[in-house]
């Protein structure tokens, strides 16, 4: 449920510049927490919640979903449910940044 609009013509600022009630209440409704950034540093990977694995420097990636695995050397990010796997070679910086 969102709040409604408040008197449009209810100051929106004080005289500090800062959001004042009833509009602070406003507009966090339209906010949320960014995710955490996970790294990671075992091939293969499985995560626990839907997001994406951003890959610097890996030489071969590889993506398993169910039975089906896909080849993705060369894709610096790749979305992944709950239940996939995501494997890679070499040298690599893997981070998991969840949805």
């Amino acid at each position: 449920m969102t709040n409604p609009v408040f008197n449009l013509n209810s100051p929106l600022v004080n005289k500090l510049g800062k959001i004042i009630p009833p509009w602070n209440s406003f507009f966090q409704q339209f906010t949320q927490t960014a995710p955490a950034v996970v790294d990671v540093t075992v091939s293969p990977y499985t995560p626990n919640a839907k997001g994406n694995v951003i890959l610097t420097g890996a030489t071969t990636v590889s993506l398993t979903r169910g039975t089906d695995v896909i080849n993705l050397t060369g894709q610096r990010i790749v979305p992944v449910g709950i239940g996939d796997t995501v494997e890679w070679t070499g040298p690599a910086t893997v981070q998991f940044l969840g949805a």
